[in-house]
């Protein structure tokens, strides 16, 4: 039998797929021209290359402090194996950083699909999209997922390092799995901002993920408490990793995508990136 396809019909068949929409001949700083959304609405000055490749390079920036945690860890296994107790909770604290910033690929990748440019997003199965002029909503909701699972395990496995697998945790970390899993897409917690749709995650991955972030939050005190207090410092900078994470992924999520400004696109991950060096030093206080 016969299968018939259509074939929409602005689709050139001489196209070559591989291509996407970047400025030949594709080096690694040559960006897209602001997308039709921003010039409409005189935001393309925020979109320029310079800009765009600044914000590129903090993005990945954290892979850096993230594998020199892990190797610290792995260089003072000893030692935190007599803090914590077991291997398997320094092999949990090992793996943290890495699952969290590994994370951030779906990010990433979304933002390289992009053109690295925040702008409107309109979903292309019910839409006439057109990369050139806006943002993929449906990758976004993909990122999204990704993204908060990945971290969500991230959190998870720095609080089976310190506070070890227990009822508790394990009772956690299989609610977790389940949900991440199996759980439903929706509804998502989306909500406007300027009149535009932000935050378009899965309620229930998202109450997983506060959940996870508060155990992580509680089990930063519990790990840098002490040796803050024996360095001089208020105890209470223990909280400033969890804090500085979470208010760049606020500004990220809700300022940048609502107000298309690429510097709070920035401004977002320099918060992140500084969380990740003060975790290093808070790190340094244990060996």
């Amino acid at each position: 039998m016969e299968i018939k396809t259509s074939v929409h019909e602005k689709y050139n068949e001489k196209s070559n797929p591989s291509l996407g929409y970047y400025p030949e001949p594709g080096w690694e700083w040559q960006k897209p021209e602001p997308k039709t959304y921003l010039v409409k609405h005189d935001l393309g000055k925020y979109a320029r290359a310079w800009i765009l490749n600044l914000i590129e390079f903090i993005h990945w920036f954290p892979f850096i402090p993230a594998f020199i945690l892990s190797f610290l860890v792995f260089q003072h296994s000893s030692t935190l194996n007599l803090r914590l107790g077991t291997d398997l909770q320094v092999f949990f604290i090992l793996v943290s950083p890495l699952i969290q910033t590994f994370g951030g690929l779906a990010g990433i990748m979304m933002h390289e699909y992009e053109g690295w440019q925040v702008v409107h997003f309109q979903n292309p199965l019910d839409s006439d999209f057109n990369i050139k002029n806006i943002n993929n909503e449906w990758l976004r909701e993909v990122a999204y997922k990704l993204l908060f699972i990945l971290q969500g395990a991230g959190l998870l496995a720095f609080s089976l390092g310190v506070f070890g697998v227990n009822k508790f945790t394990l009772s956690l970390a299989i609610i977790s799995v389940v949900v991440w899993s199996i759980g439903p897409q929706n509804p998502k917690g989306t909500f406007y901002i300027k009149g535009q749709p932000v935050f378009p995650l899965s309620i229930p991955i998202l109450v997983v993920f506060i959940v996870n972030a508060i155990v992580n939050f509680i089990a930063y005190f519990y790990l840098f408490g002490e040796g803050l207090q024996e360095a001089n410092l208020p105890k209470i900078l223990a909280g400033l990793v969890p804090t500085l994470l979470m208010l760049g992924g606020m500004i990220e999520g809700l300022l940048a995508e609502s107000t298309f400004n690429q510097w709070w696109h920035f401004g977002a991950f320099l918060l992140i990136n500084s969380a990740m060096l003060a975790q290093l030093y808070f790190f340094s206080l244990l060996f």
